[in-house]
């Protein structure tokens, strides 16, 4: 687990929605996001994977944890299980009122953590 702190002027909503958008379209990940329902968010929750033919929950994944606000975040990047800290199905999803929550992806190989930190500290 690393964890590095930022200054930027994106809010976190735009931020985590970019490098989503970076992890699916330059490393064909899939991605799942859950985020503070307020606005502006204060925390940010992404989990991506390689898309496999056959999904399982319990499969690893890269956790990343971006909370703060526009003027300065904190990131964290993990390594986890794929469905843990986001939701476990979709009846669980409904209980998450206000959270935003959605899931997209296509076929491709992990993105490794030094490839994040790497796009981080180029777009923050």
């Amino acid at each position: 687990m690393e964890t590095k702190t930022y200054a930027h002027t994106l809010p976190l909503d735009i931020l985590s929605e970019k490098l989503g958008n970076h992890l699916q379209g330059e490393h064909n990940c899939e991605v799942s996001y859950v985020s503070d329902p307020n606005y502006p968010p204060s925390w940010c929750f992404i989990q991506t994977r390689r898309h496999g033919h056959i999904k399982q929950m319990n499969e690893k994944c890269i956790d990343i944890t971006i909370q703060g606000t526009s003027e300065e975040c904190k990131i964290t990047i993990d390594s986890g299980e794929w469905g843990k800290n986001t939701f476990d199905d979709s009846k669980s999803l409904t209980s998450y009122k206000g959270i935003h929550a959605k899931e997209s992806g296509s076929f491709g190989s992990l993105i490794t953590e030094k490839q994040i930190w790497k796009f981080l500290d180029k777009n923050t």
